[in-house]
């Protein structure tokens, strides 16, 4: 990493880059180094999120834009930021977050991601998003507005932007519209295909979204009822989004037994439909197909040969989290989880989806599967218990525990699965096709968002990157590490002035120690925040503080091409 140089290499370095432009027409640098900012960030090591070589800089900041980059020791500013030994970075974007309605709305201050650095959150991923909401509300969401406190007022994605845009947000935020909402939303939780009039309302609705500002659509097919969407169907709704501009990210089929099966078909959708993909949590699970990974990486280089913008993300921890039922095959879940819980119930079925599971289990033994979260009260002590152990407590088969579990909690039961390693996690993480996501949601070890026992990632994901896999196991350079979270990212998603430090972009920025940045959050602690971030800048306004959260409620909400 550079620590020093001179005024003349700067200059050079900087023109090169494209990056050193005068504060105003016809401005040069004695303008630049004597004019008034909001921000003069000095002294710090800046690495512009474009895999450039780091330089020393100084940066002024008008409003919320970034206005000058060069030495600005004469400058005027309301505040000034010492960075000295720090790096300047862009703010982290999180293409594959899980903070969606629940998140915003009852803490807009967006605590376990904002002080990792992340200033834009993408969301709507695994094909569930916000909207399209029918008017109806079930007894399930009556429920929980009651415990909440949280009711809604809307039901499409303008109705969505419009409620956030009046209690604010920390982050900029983007969405997907989710493709199993669309579903859900016509057909139910119904296993079936759609008719030629419901196809055409599918379609209508992910129009809808496009053209209120989604990015682009998403799946969750290894989910209910995302899953049951037949190619030919995703195909059809990837369609209308590409219409618009958007572009197409799926959790896919399988990410163990059938994961390569699942990969071909996710290509086979992006090709058909002309739209760009991106590969979500790209990984494989459970040790007996690890041997599967680099057929994985051909088939995704190949397509990039093919001319297919693909890529793919990725959290960097060796566990998922997800639901228990996950494990039992797709058809169980037709009809939605009250019938699910009386396949359950019955021994017959019980014993018809058991082949199955195991088949979905195979690398994953019961001792790597962590129980994190329930709703029922007295199933609460279980939190933090393997099955394996939950289940010889109650000296019980861990299959019929499950089934047993599943019941009781109506069908939800969160866990971590323990079905990566380090060796896989890291080859995934430095493919230069993948960027990095948290798969996460923005948490809070306090009020509404605290309970349970949430996965690390939450909490920890881009400070642990930064710390175990690139200062310590060192897979790869600082540079290239930002640019996975910056400037790819924004890329991906077509955010044109922001993931790069350059003077007209959005000051979204981040200012940590190289030396100093880790996460905290363990598995069975995880609700701690990460260390060695000094400021954390969103459009312009400073809202971490070496800890201390500003309360600023400085986001935007971003807008797909599609939006009129």
């Amino acid at each position: 990493m550079t620590s020093g140089i001179n005024r003349r290499d700067f200059l050079k370095a900087s023109a090169r880059a494209g990056m050193l432009l005068s504060f105003g027409a016809g401005k040069g640098m004695d303008s630049l180094s004597t004019a008034s900012y909001d921000i003069v960030i000095r002294n710090g090591t800046v690495i512009d999120g474009l895999n450039n070589k780091p330089f020393q800089a100084d940066l002024g900041i008008a409003g919320d834009r970034i206005r000058a980059l060069g030495p600005l020791s004469k400058a005027e500013a309301r505040t000034v930021l010492e960075a000295s030994g720090k790096i300047v970075a862009p703010g982290f974007i999180d293409i594959h977050a899980h903070t969606d309605a629940r998140e915003l709305l009852l803490n807009p201050r967006g605590e376990s991601k904002i002080r990792q650095g992340v200033t834009t959150e993408i969301s709507g991923n695994c094909g569930g998003s916000s909207f399209p909401l029918s008017k109806d509300v079930s007894e399930e969401e009556r429920r929980y507005s009651e415990r909440s406190g949280l009711t809604r007022d809307w039901f499409d994605l303008e109705g969505y932007f419009s409620r956030l845009k009046r209690t604010g947000l920390v982050f900029n935020y983007a969405t997907l519209v989710g493709q199993g909402s669309v579903r859900e939303f016509v057909l139910g939780d119904a296993r079936r295909k759609p008719n030629a009039e419901e196809l055409k309302r599918m379609k209508n609705l992910v129009a809808r979204a496009m053209e209120q500002g989604a990015i682009g659509i998403s799946t969750g097919l290894e989910y209910s009822p995302s899953g049951f969407a037949s190619t030919e169907e995703v195909i059809e709704l990837c369609r209308t989004a590409a219409a618009y501009g958007g572009f197409y990210a799926t959790h896919m089929r399988s990410e163990d037994s059938r994961v390569v099966e699942a990969l071909a078909e996710a290509i086979h959708i992006a090709e058909a439909a002309k739209l760009p993909l991106e590969i979500s949590h790209f990984k494989v699970c459970g040790t007996t197909y690890w041997w599967k990974l680099p057929k994985l990486f051909d088939l995704v280089e190949r397509a990039r040969e093919r001319g297919l913008d693909v890529t793919a993300d990725r959290y960097p921890y060796t566990a998922y989290n997800t639901g228990l039922s996950v494990f039992y095959p797709n058809w169980v879940l037709d009809g939605g989880n009250e019938a699910f819980v009386k396949r359950l119930k019955d021994p017959g079925e019980r014993l018809k989806m058991k082949e199955e599971t195991f088949e979905k289990l195979e690398g994953t033994p019961w001792e790597n599967i962590l129980l994190v979260d329930m709703d029922k009260e007295e199933d609460k002590p279980l939190i933090g218990k393997t099955i394996q152990q939950a289940a010889s407590e109650a000296h019980q088969d861990p299959y019929e525990f499950s089934c047993d579990l599943l019941i009781k909690e109506e069908g939800n039961v969160s866990i971590i699965g323990f079905g990566m390693d380090e060796e896989e996690t890291e080859e995934v993480l430095k493919h230069p096709l993948v960027m990095l996501c948290s798969d996460g949601s923005a948490l809070a070890p306090t009020g509404p968002l605290h309970g349970g026992m949430p996965h690390p990632r939450n909490y920890g994901t881009f400070p642990r990157f930064l710390g175990h896999y690139v200062r310590e196991r060192k897979i790869m350079n600082l540079p290239e590490a930002i640019k996975k979270m910056t400037s790819m990212p924004a890329a991906k998603v077509g955010l044109k002035d922001r993931g790069a430090i350059q003077t007209g972009n959005c000051a979204d920025l981040v200012v940590f120690d190289p030396a100093m940045i880790a996460d905290k959050a363990a598995y069975k602690d995880p609700e701690q925040y990460p260390v060695g971030i000094d400021y954390v800048i969103v459009n312009g306004k400073v809202v971490i503080d070496h800890g201390a959260h500003s309360g600023e409620l400085a986001g935007k909400l971003l807008y797909g091409p599609g939006k009129k």
